[in-house]
C-alpha cells in the first residue's frame, strides 16, 4: 500500500478506488475459495463416514482437503498484509474483525486435521468448524460501508436499515438476472453465438452427470451438491454465470430458466426427482 503523504486529495481518492477494487477482487477469490472448501468438506464427510479413517480413499480426499484449506489460508494472509492499514483509514474495523476470526477458524481446522493422524479425529468437531467458515460471511465493500453508516443513526434508522438489507439483497440479485438477460437477448440475434454456445455445451455433455450452476452460491446449488457428495456421484460441474453463450443453450435445451440444472446423460433431469435418479448414477469408487 503506498504512502497518502504529501499527495492531493484527487491522488488519495484515486489510490482509494483503485485498492478498493483490488481489495474486492481478494475478497471474492477468498469468498470462492471458501464455497469449494465447504463442497470438499461435504465429499470428505461422505465418505469419512462409510469407510475406515485409514481407507485410501479418505486419505486422499483428505489431502485434496488440505490443498483447498491452505489456498483458503493463503487468501487470508494476503487480505491481512494490506487490511490493517487500509481499514484503519477507511474506519473499516469490522472487516478486520472478520478477517481475524477467519484466520483463527482456519488455524483451528488445520490443528483438528492433525489429530486425524493420531487417531483423536472428531468429524464432527470438523463440520462445526468448517461451517463456521460461512462463504456468505466474507465481506464486501458495500456491506462495509452500511456498516459504518449505521454507526451514525439514531435506533429507528437502524432498524429501517436491517429490515431495508433482505431488500438491498433481493435488489442485487435482480440487478444480475437483468444484466444476464440482456447479454442473452443480445446472444438470440447473433447466430454465431448462438452455433458457438451449441458446440460448447455439447462438448461439456458429453460428461455422463454435469451440474450447471448460477454463480454457486444459492441454497438450492448447495443441497444438490451435498446430496451428489453424500452418495458418491461422480459429477461435473459448471458455472453458468461465466458464459452466457453456454447459459442460454442450457435453457433452450431444458426449457427451464431457472438454475441449478442437472444432466445425466445429455437429458436433462428434475431435480425434484433426484433421489430416484441417485442409484443409477455413476459413482466415483465402484466396491
Amino acid at each position: 500500500m503506498g504512502s497518502y503523504i504529501a499527495k492531493t486529495p484527487f491522488e488519495m481518492e484515486n489510490d482509494f478506488e483503485t485498492e478498493e477494487e483490488d481489495l474486492e477482487l481478494k475478497l471474492t477469490v477468498l469468498r470462492d475459495a471458501l464455497i469449494h472448501l465447504r463442497v470438499q468438506f461435504l465429499h470428505f464427510q461422505s465418505f469419512y463416514k462409510e469407510w475406515n479413517s485409514h481407507n485410501e480413499r479418505v486419505e486422499n480426499d483428505l489431502k485434496a482437503l488440505k490443498i483447498i484449506l491452505m489456498v483458503v489460508q493463503n487468501r487470508i494472509e494476503e487480505l491481512k498484509s494490506i487490511v490493517s492499514e487500509y481499514t484503519e483509514l477507511k474506519n473499516m474495523s469490522s472487516m478486520k474483525r472478520k478477517i481475524e476470526d477467519f484466520d483463527l477458524i482456519v488455524t483451528q481446522i488445520i490443528l483438528e486435521m492433525k489429530e486425524f493422524e493420531r487417531d483423536n479425529f472428531l468429524i464432527e468437531k470438523m463440520e462445526k468448524l468448517i461451517n463456521q467458515l460461512n462463504p456468505f460471511d466474507v465481506p464486501n465493500m458495500k456491506t462495509i460501508e452500511s456498516e459504518n453508516d449505521e454507526f451514525q443513526m439514531n435506533p429507528n434508522d437502524v432498524i429501517k436499515t436491517i429490515i431495508g438489507k433482505e431488500a438491498l439483497l433481493k435488489q442485487e440479485k435482480e440487478r444480475k438476472e437483468q444484466i444476464q438477460n440482456e447479454e442473452e437477448n443480445e446472444i438470440r440475434h447473433d447466430n454465431t453465438k448462438i452455433l458457438n454456445g451449441q458446440r460448447k455445451i455439447y462438448k461439456i455433455l458429453r460428461k455422463p452427470v454435469v451440474v450447471l450452476v448460477n454463480y454457486l452460491e444459492d441454497e438450492c446449488t448447495l443441497k444438490t451438491l451435498q446430496i451428489l457428495n453424500e452418495n458418491q456421484v461422480d459429477y461435473n460441474i459448471f458455472d453458468v454465470s461465466t458464459d452466457s453463450e453456454i447459459r442460454l443453450i442450457v435453457k433452450y435445451l431444458s426449457d427451464c430458466e431457472t438454475f441449478p440444472q442437472l444432466f445425466v446423460k445429455g437429458n436433462f433431469e428434475k431435480l425434484s426427482g433426484i433421489n430416484s435418479l441417485i442409484k443409477s448414477l455413476p459413482k466415483l469408487y465402484v466396491n
